[in-house]
C-alpha cells in the first residue's frame, strides 16, 4: 500500500516511516493537517493514512487531528484513517469514531498492532474496489451514537461485522480461506456468522 504518516514529531516520524517500509509499503510524510490534505489530494495512490491527533498549531490537543479527519472523509470517504495518539485513548477513540476514523493505535503501540490495523484498512479498502468495479453496493458503516457505552459498543460491533463481510466477500465464502486472513479459527468464524445472521449466499 502507498500510506501517508501525519505526525509532527521527528524523533517518531522516521521510526514509523522505518516500521511501514520493512512491512513492504510505499510512505509518504506530513508534519501537519494541511499539507497532509494537500498530499492526499495530489496523490491518488495513498489508501490509508497513519495519523497522529495532536498536530500544530494544537500539539496539545486533538482539534487540528479531528478536522484533518473530517475533512479527508469529505473529499475521498474510501481512505482509511488509522489515528495514533498519546491522548486519553478511550476519550480519542470514542470522538474519532464519531468523525470517521477506521481504528484507532494508542501510544506506544507494538509491530503486531500496526500490521493488524493496516490489514484491516487493506481488506476494506480491496473489498470496496471490487464491489465499486463491479457496479455492486457495500454497506456504508454508520456509526451509532458514540457518546455512550452502548453506543460505542454498537460502533464497534459494526466494524467488526463488516470486516467479516467484506473478507468473505472476496473469498467467496471460503470459511478456511477467511479464517486463515482474519487470523481466527474456523469456530470462531462461525461463532460470528451465528452471531451476525451471515449466510452463505444462494445461487
Amino acid at each position: 500500500m502507498r500510506i501517508l504518516i501525519v505526525e509532527d514529531d521527528p524523533n517518531l516520524r522516521p521510526l514509523e516511516r522505518d516500521l511501514l517500509e520493512t512491512m513492504g509499503h510505499e510512505v509518504d510524510e506530513a508534519t501537519n493537517a494541511d499539507d497532509g490534505l494537500a498530499m492526499l489530494k495530489g496523490d491518488p495512490e495513498i489508501e490509508v493514512v497513519l495519523l497522529d491527533l495532536g498536530l500544530p498549531p494544537a500539539p496539545q490537543d486533538i482539534t487540528e487531528g479531528i478536522r484533518f479527519i473530517q475533512e479527508t472523509l469529505a473529499w475521498n470517504s474510501t481512505i482509511k484513517i488509522v489515528v495514533v495518539t498519546g491522548q486519553s485513548h478511550e476519550d480519542a477513540l470514542l470522538r474519532c469514531v464519531e468523525h470517521g476514523a477506521f481504528d484507532v493505535l494508542a501510544k506506544p503501540f507494538q509491530r503486531e498492532d500496526v500490521q493488524t490495523a493496516l490489514n484491516r484498512a487493506l481488506m476494506f479498502s480491496q473489498s470496496e474496489k471490487r464491489l465499486r468495479s463491479e457496479d455492486r453496493k457495500f454497506p456504508v458503516m454508520v456509526v451509532a451514537d458514540a457518546s455512550t457505552e452502548e453506543g460505542l459498543k454498537l460502533a464497534r460491533e459494526s466494524v467488526i461485522e463488516r470486516i467479516i463481510r467484506s473478507v468473505l466477500i472476496d473469498t467467496g465464502f471460503n470459511v478456511s480461506e477467511s479464517s486463515r486472513r482474519l487470523n481466527i479459527t474456523r469456530e470462531h468464524l462461525y461463532y460470528f456468522l451465528k452471531k451476525y445472521g451471515i449466510d452463505r449466499p444462494t445461487d
